[in-house]
């Protein structure tokens, strides 16, 4: 069997969706399918410089600051969610975030 090492965007991704019911994992590949689209559109950036950004990104939220404070964000907007005070996001055909 071959053995896989995660991010650890890619093991907080994971915590989170088994955590979530089955309809919100669907939002879930939902949303990474547009953000996936969204890098693909990507205008003049090259590989190294996204490298660089991914990399300075990983190295921000490593942080136990970041997580703590991810966290928090992530209870603010269930709090949000949950009272009812959130809109859903949508999108036009081309993935792109229709504004709010």
């Amino acid at each position: 069997m071959d053995t896989v090492t995660l991010s650890i965007h890619e093991q907080e991704l994971v915590k989170v969706v088994r955590r979530l019911p089955a309809e919100r994992i669907a939002q879930v590949v939902e949303f990474a399918q547009f953000l996936e689209y969204q890098a693909n559109q990507t205008n003049g950036e090259n590989a190294a410089e996204l490298a660089a950004a991914d990399a300075r990104w990983e190295a921000l939220l490593a942080s136990e600051e970041s997580q703590q404070l991810l966290e928090k964000m992530a209870d603010e907007a269930w709090t949000q969610i949950q009272a009812g005070q959130a809109k859903p996001m949508v999108f036009t055909e081309d993935g792109d975030l229709v504004p709010g």
